[in-house]
């Protein structure tokens, strides 16, 4: 229950409250490095020797959508491919070996491909053109393979067993001929010092194409083709190289199997009162002092109008980049080494400020100032620091983040054909574009979806997964707003339709929309005086089709907008790659420059059928 003094202010922190999302960038410094290391694409230099040449260095690489394990590439450097024949298929192993790991890559795939990308040598993520899989399943694109042993049956002979393995949450595979990014989080065995495990290698978190498919997986053993069934604290990355044809690029490894930095000496000063200032308590007597092993709000003792200074040492075990994480209620700033790297700013209790400093090896002093007045808010204070050779690890206790207990999400399935109306943010590159406020989202059961804009007749986004988090509508007060669940493609969202002859202005106004027999909408607006009728038809799990049709009598001149981008590629007499992102299938379409951009577009003197794969 909010503890607000009046109505007014009740309703301005509502707002607030409702606001803090798009206030957040201003808190946010966003770190300008990375502790990964790139892998060299300019030779073979990272990998090991095989004898083989399937695998070589190339400037580029393209995967024909239609035509089976089919890969061509161009002369030059920086993309590395397999093209597997007869005799000539040899798995790739790097000369690094690795425990505790990040590691990303980008890979493409041939249709129909498979490859797999082995942990240590020892525990596979799975590599596979699984375009279009509804339910993915352990041997689909991002998952865990299966362990597998061999046992005698009964007749004496050698039976393959399989077990474990772990599917990916969501099929988050695109197309193949489309790049795709994958990021593992990877924590290695550990050994005591007899050389027995006592911990199991997991998979902390691995994405693709951004989105989650994997977390907190633990792996009771090698999987299935692994270069060896002994488990080690070090091992090297390998990629199966005997299966199909699979490109990489961008790829890049960060070694965190170092001893992380901590904190020590903690000493705090509590002051109670409602603060506005540190001019206000900073001169005066401390209520409280004391120290702590870790950080924690509870130094102050009540959740409200309390400030606390805390000093401490960092303990760098190795001089370099650090990236420090703060979340903490109310406001605050924060000095390291004597030097301020976060101003004096209010942030709201989920907000997180980072800072990357460089620190030398050995005890660094840092002082947090923490003051805070808002009753409605929660207390909160977690701290995080990742370095050289190390994960990012918390500084604070368990309890100092368990800031009330976190909302149940509301979620919307389509098991079958949905619509739902809602705010839409359209969101790009993770910043947010703009909010369709008449926006039409429908849900299939194939697991394909999209958000139509009535405002402009335009289709704005796609996705491949679950269909919509509904919770920013309808929990709380709600802000009207519903999220994809899943893999997004932004689209361009402008009105589509276009005249080049036309004396009348376009004067947009839509007509709303019916229902099929399958309860699946057919839009309709008018622009140019002209009625067109919009339909998006979702035959299969793969792709969207697309129906433009002009009903006026007497049309005049149209054209339709299919796509735009920086660049639009024709593969063949009927399909177009549109920067790196999506292919389009349509016939008889044309490229041009509007208005700045490039174009795909066609004449709506007929009806116009387009496909959207991706």
């Amino acid at each position: 229950m909010l503890n607000l003094r009046s109505k007014k202010h009740n309703n301005f922190i509502h707002k607030l409250i409702r606001m803090r999302k798009y206030y957040l960038g201003i808190f946010i410094l966003i770190p300008l490095f990375n502790f990964a290391q790139k892998v060299d694409m300019t030779n073979m230099s990272f990998w090991k020797n095989s004898g083989k040449t399937n695998w070589s260095i190339v400037k580029s690489v393209k995967a024909d959508i239609n035509v089976e394990e089919s890969i061509s590439t161009e002369p030059g450097t920086g993309v590395m491919v397999n093209q597997p024949e007869k005799g000539n298929n040899a798995n790739l192993e790097s000369i690094l070996e690795h425990g505790d790991a990040d590691i990303s890559f980008d890979f493409m795939m041939a249709k129909h491909s498979n490859s797999g990308f082995y942990l240590q040598g020892r525990y596979e993520v799975q590599l596979m053109d699984s375009w279009g899989v509804i339910n993915p399943h352990t041997g689909d694109c991002g998952g865990i393979y299966k362990r597998r042993r061999f046992i005698k049956d009964a007749n004496d002979k050698m039976q393959e067993y399989l077990w474990e393995g772990h599917a990916p949450r969501i099929n988050a595979c695109l197309s193949p001929g489309l790049w795709q990014h994958m990021e593992i989080q990877f924590r290695a065995p550990k050994f005591d010092a007899t050389g027995k495990k006592i911990a199991n290698a997991k998979v902390l978190l691995a994405k693709m194409n951004g989105v989650i498919i994997q977390e907190n997986v633990e792996m009771t053993g090698p999987t299935g083709g692994p270069i060896s069934e002994t488990e080690v604290a070090l091992g090297p990355i390998m990629i199966q190289g005997d299966h199909g044809k699979v490109a990489f690029r961008n790829m890049s490894i960060s070694n965190l199997s170092g001893k992380p930095a901590f904190t020590k000496d903690i000493e705090y000063m509590a002051y109670y009162g409602a603060f506005k200032e540190p001019k206000d308590f900073i001169t005066k007597r401390p209520d409280k002092v004391a120290k702590l092993e870790k950080f924690t709000w509870e130094a102050s003792t009540q959740p409200n109008d309390f400030a606390v200074i805390y000093k401490s040492k960092l303990v760098i075990p190795e001089a370099g980049k650090h990236l420090i994480t703060f979340q903490l209620g109310g406001k605050y700033y924060v000095k390291i080494n004597g030097k301020e790297v976060l101003p004096d700013e209010w942030t709201f209790t989920n907000d997180k400020r980072k800072v990357d400093v460089d620190l030398p090896a050995g005890e660094v002093p840092m002082e947090i100032t923490v003051y805070k007045t808002d009753g409605w808010m929660q207390p909160i204070m977690a701290v995080w620091i990742a370095g050289p050779n190390f994960r990012e690890v918390p500084l604070h206790t368990l309890g100092s983040v368990l800031a009330g207990a976190p909302n149940d999400p509301i979620l919307l399935d389509a098991k079958q054909p949905i619509i739902l109306r809602s705010f839409s943010d359209i969101n790009k590159d993770g910043k947010k574009l703009k909010r369709i406020t008449h926006g039409v989202n429908v849900g299939h059961p194939d697991k394909l979806h999209y958000t139509y804009d009535l405002d402009n007749g335009a289709l704005a986004q796609i996705w491949k997964g679950e269909f919509l988090d509904t919770s920013p509508m309808w929990d709380n007060r709600g802000d009207g707003s519903s999220r994809p669940r899943g893999l997004v493609l932004t689209l361009d969202n402008i009105p589509p339709v276009y005249s080049q002859t036309a004396t009348i202005p376009a004067n947009f106004k839509t007509l709303g929309y019916s229902l099929d027999q399958n309860e699946l909408p057919t839009f309709k607006y008018k622009v140019f005086n002209s009625e067109i009728i919009d339909q998006i038809v979702i035959a299969n799990s793969k792709f969207f089709t697309r129906i433009i049709k002009n009903k006026s009598a007497n049309p005049i001149a149209l054209s339709f907008k299919i796509a735009t981008g920086k660049n639009i590629e024709k593969i063949n007499e009927s399909t177009y790659q549109i920067d790196e992102a999506y292919f389009v299938k349509v016939d008889g379409a044309k490229i041009e420059t509007i208005d700045g951009n490039i174009t795909l577009v066609k004449s709506l003197d007929s009806d116009i059928t387009y496909s959207i794969l991706w």
